[in-house]
This record gives C-alpha cells, structure tokens and sequence, in this order.
C-alpha cells in the first residue's frame, strides 16, 4: 500500500480515485438502495397477498354454511379458478371437491381433484388427493381411469393404502389374480390395517396369483 508524505498527496491521491471510481462506487450504491427497497417492497406486497387470499378463503367458508349447495359451489369453482394456486385454492378445491361429491355432482369433484394434482406440491397431499379421486373414478365404475390414478408415484407411507384401492377396483373390474397380488402387496407395508386386508386375500384364496 502507497504511502503519503504529506496531506497535500492524500487529497490529491483521493481525487484521483473519486476522478476513477466515483460514478461506479455512486451506481453501487443506488442499485443497492434499490434491491433493498424493491425487496422491501415484494415483502409487503406478499404479505399483502397472502392476507387478502386468507380474507377470501374464511369469506369463502363462512358463505359455505349460509347458501344453497350449488350457489356455493359455484362461488368455490370461482375462488379457485381465479386464484393463483396458492395453499388457499389448493384447500378450497378440495373442500369443493367433497361438497360436490355430497351434492352428487361428480363432474364438478373430479375437475377440483384434477385441478388439485396439478396445482399442490406437497407429496402427501397429492397422494391423498390421488386417492380420492381413484376412489371417485371407482365409485362411478371407471375402473380404467382409476387404476390409471393410482399408477402415479406416492410417498412411501401411502403405498399400502395405495395397493389395497388398486386391489378394490380389480375386483370391481373381475380381474381377481390382480386384485390379490395387489392385496398381497398391501398387506407387504400395511400397519395397523393388516386384518382387513387378511380378509380380503381370504375371500381370494381359491385365486391363483399373477
């Protein structure tokens, strides 16, 4: 580091360096300011989302128990539609989901569902989903479409309810050496669900395995 002898060579030598570094050092700091200020900003303009999305969605289930069941489905259909698939729209689509489904309106069920898988991104709340919506396609006898469902990767702790749905719909389907080895494979990683689904793989004891 360069050494002054006297005052006179500091200022100098501090002119020199504004003269060469002055303007970059002064846009450094506006671009600066401005992150700081713009990132301010986003924050609040986030939070400012996120409480109007809450505001909506409590209006939203507080309308719920005062109207009619189709007028509130609609009103659901359009929270979530204009949303932008926030954790909001992801809980109001399955709420939505299990009125229409009460309202026998399956149509509307499956399209929330549907909407559901596509715009969550939590793995278990997609399984869940996954299942709701094989259980609904199985309930309507599209058992294609529900094995179809359930052939989407889940978490691991899903895989024995995953397996015994998927056993349900082949016997449905009359596809009964399918259906036991899925039994079979449920009751491989099942919990505490292991005797209903011994008494599933009995009824299928005369069945030859796949």
């Amino acid at each position: 580091m360069e050494i002054y002898s006297s005052e006179e060579q500091q200022v100098e030598a501090i002119k020199r360096f504004w003269h060469e570094y002055g303007k970059a050092i002064l846009a450094g700091v506006v671009l600066g300011l401005a992150a700081l200020y713009g990132f301010r900003y986003y924050q609040a303009e986030q939070r400012n989302t996120a409480e109007q999305a809450s505001t909506a969605y409590n209006q939203l289930l507080q309308q719920r128990e005062a109207g009619s069941s189709e007028d509130w489905l609609t009103q659901a259909q359009s929270f979530v539609a204009g949303s932008k698939g926030d954790n909001y729209a992801v809980l109001a689509a399955l709420i939505t989901a299990k009125e229409a489904v009460t309202a026998k309106n399956y149509d509307v069920a499956t399209q929330q569902l549907n909407w559901v898988l596509a715009n969550a991104k939590q793995p278990a709340l997609l399984a869940v989903t996954q299942l709701r919506l094989a259980k609904l396609q199985q309930e309507q006898g599209s058992y294609d479409a529900a094995l179809k469902t359930l052939e989407k990767a889940m978490p691991a702790s899903f895989a024995s309810l995953q397996a015994e749905l998927k056993g349900d719909i082949l016997v449905l389907a009359e596809k009964l050496p399918e259906a036991k080895a899925a039994y079979q494979q449920a009751l491989a990683t099942a919990g505490q669900n292991q005797q209903l689904l011994q008494i599933k793989l009995d009824e299928l004891a005369h069945v030859t395995a796949v």
